[in-house]
């Protein structure tokens, strides 16, 4: 079997066994371990290399783009800008090289994701948050400019944050070197939200340009919104946009006038009326932090108005984390699977019905086999080998052999494995095929499967959170109930924990002990998020403390309710971003009182 045409790190199915393993793995002295991210032009993964048995990150620019010499140059010049200098907050080039016909670039793996997930999971950041990291950035923007380049792509995607929750600039794909700080580019290749006004029509860019994508970046950090809301790269309609900014102020009103001055004047539509250097910018930053130190005082009274306000600012509702939406190859895969569905040649056996103990079959030795496959499958989930469990359901769905519903339920359960596991990529992967082979054996499955489980998992693909009483809330049927298991692992995967709980609730309610069905297993798991739901409602993820004291215990609270979580992905994943604001939320405070709680 040809794997040539596949993407690294792809799942095939072996066409005789039905084995699935993993392709183009090892990328010179670099072994790919997961996927990171997904960008137009490339993906990133994290990686081990073997040499120096260290975690990296591999940015690998994808097939398409491996054919086009342009792009490859550009990458190849990324690799070469971004190496050409060091700073500590910039991410550091390790090497290049090719492998597979694909030019991949290794760079120093930074595990703390990136700016537009805090503001995506917070909303608006507070001050006391984002202007160090502005003084970090800047100071990394400053470095680059001194290595004569310009960024041309600064935006929150590429903001990102080391273990130390330092900031750390990252992909220079369309950075330029300027001759006489000056440059003009070839193309525009950048984030409307973000781009400089003189970069729409192409004409000549400096440092300035990436002060105004910086400011747009601060805006967008500050208000929870960008400043500007056209999407299009068309000239005439941005160009109107860009002249038509709100201030800052009157967006954030929280914000001090001397910080909104700073991202304003970043902001200026006339590059001269921008901040001359970036020392100059640098400066503004430090004395807006010192100000809003001064400012407080070292009165108690001071220490807590401060405090309540900056805690509110932050704890405001989290919005939804948008569902990363699926590739076009992933759909075409998708698209082929129900092509495959609909031609298959049936073999007429009667249909298997096969829950996580029992089994109504007709004893043959294949359908043995597959009894045998579902119940080790079962077995891992109960073990709480989710990653082992998902490949096991997922190759039972992949076998053409297998008869329905089991095939449908198997595919179900892998979905199911993958949002217990707290990865909802995978799951959303899983969704399309799944939801297309159900839409296509519509005949030969229970109404259920095509009213309620097919448009469930369709859902996975977008944001907003499910509603129960959009369902039926009077049927009790494992299809339906596994549809509200489904929703409710979404909901809360995505952040809406208060809007996962009635589904769960509706499990609780409609399995009773005596089920023998295929959704008996999740009744258990319904009833671990419930108590995981109030353990997160404690008041060390809720109250405001006020002193640095009180952000301590807090901590130490959290690390306690950390082990007594039953959950995996959102849950503990709220517990530490809950113990890392309360750190910078301590410092915060024991800088207001003079380091005295």
């Amino acid at each position: 079997m040809s794997v040539a045409a596949l993407p690294p790190y792809s799942r095939v199915a072996c066409p005789t066994c039905g084995e699935e393993n993993r392709v183009k793995m090892q990328f010179g002295p670099y072994t790919v371990t997961r996927r990171h991210a997904i960008g137009g032009m490339s993906s990133v993964f994290a990686g081990i290399d073997t040499t120096l048995n260290r975690e990296v990150a591999l940015k690998i620019l994808s097939e398409e783009y491996s054919k086009d010499e342009k792009r490859i140059a550009a990458f190849e010049d990324e690799a070469r800008l971004t190496a050409s200098f060091t700073h500590p907050h910039v991410v550091k080039i390790l090497t290049t090289g090719r492998a597979f016909g694909l030019f991949y670039i290794a760079m120093e793996f930074v595990p703390g994701g990136h700016l537009e997930h805090r503001i995506h999971e917070h909303g608006k950041l507070s001050e006391a948050v984002v202007l160090p990291l502005a003084v970090q950035i800047a100071q990394g923007l400053k470095g680059a400019q001194s290595a004569g380049l310009i960024h041309r792509d600064i935006k929150p995607g590429n903001i990102l944050f080391d273990a130390e929750d330092n900031a750390k600039i990252v992909d220079f794909g369309l950075a330029l070197v300027t001759k006489g700080g000056e440059a003009k580019a070839d193309e525009i290749w950048a984030t409307p939200y973000y781009v400089p006004p003189e970069a729409i029509e192409g004409g000549v860019e400096d440092f300035r340009s990436d002060i105004y994508a910086f400011g747009a970046t601060l805006y967008h950090a500050l208000a929870g919104v960008p400043s500007c809301t056209e999407d299009t790269m068309d000239t005439r309609l941005l160009r109107t946009a860009k002249t038509k900014v709100i201030p800052l102020k009157r967006v954030a009103p929280e914000v001090s006038h001397e910080t909104c001055a700073i991202v304003d004047r970043a902001m200026s539509y006339d590059p001269r009326n921008r901040f001359g250097s970036y020392d100059e910018m640098i400066i503004a930053l430090e004395a807006a932090i010192k100000g809003r130190e001064s400012g407080a005082g070292n009165h108690k009274s001071a220490v807590q108005a401060h405090a309540v306000l900056r805690m509110q600012v932050r704890a405001k509702k989290k919005r939804v984390i948008i569902a990363i939406l699926s590739s076009v190859v992933l759909t075409v895969l998708a698209v082929i699977l129900a092509f495959e569905i609909i031609h298959s040649d049936h073999s007429g056996r009667p249909e298997t019905v096969i829950d996580s103990v029992h089994a109504d079959v007709d004893g043959s030795d294949r359908n043995k086999d597959v009894i045998n496959q579902y119940r080790t499958a079962k077995d891992l989930m109960r073990q709480g080998k989710l990653r082992e469990s998902e490949d096991a359901f997922m190759r039972i769905f992949s076998n053409p052999k297998v008869e329905e519903p089991t095939r449908s339920w198997a595919g179900l359960d892998g979905i199911a494995a993958a949002l217990l596991d707290g990865r909802m990529t995978d799951a959303n992967r899983h969704s399309i095929m799944v939801s297309s082979h159900i839409e296509a054996r519509s005949s030969r499955l229970s109404s259920g499967f095509s009213t309620v489980l097919a448009p469930t998992l369709r859902s996975l693909q977008q944001p907003q959170f499910q509603k129960l009483e959009k369902m039926r809330t009077d049927k009790t049927d494992d299809e339906y109930l596994m549809a509200c298991l489904i929703s409710g692992l979404k909901n809360w995967e995505q952040g809406g924990l208060e809007q996962a709980v009635p589904f769960f609730e509706k499990i609780i309610r409609g399995v009773d002990v005596d089920h023998t069905g295929p959704i008996a297993p999740y009744r258990k798991v319904a009833d671990h998020y419930l108590g995981d739901f109030k353990l997160l409602k404690s008041d060390a993820m809720n109250s405001i403390p006020s002193t640095p004291n009180q952000c301590k215990t807090a901590i130490l609270e959290l690390e306690r309710l950390s082990v007594l979580l039953k959950t995996r992905g959102r849950a503990k994943y709220n517990i530490r971003s809950r113990q890392s604001e309360l750190q910078q939320h301590g410092a915060y405070l024991e800088k207001l009182i003079g380091g005295n709680p």
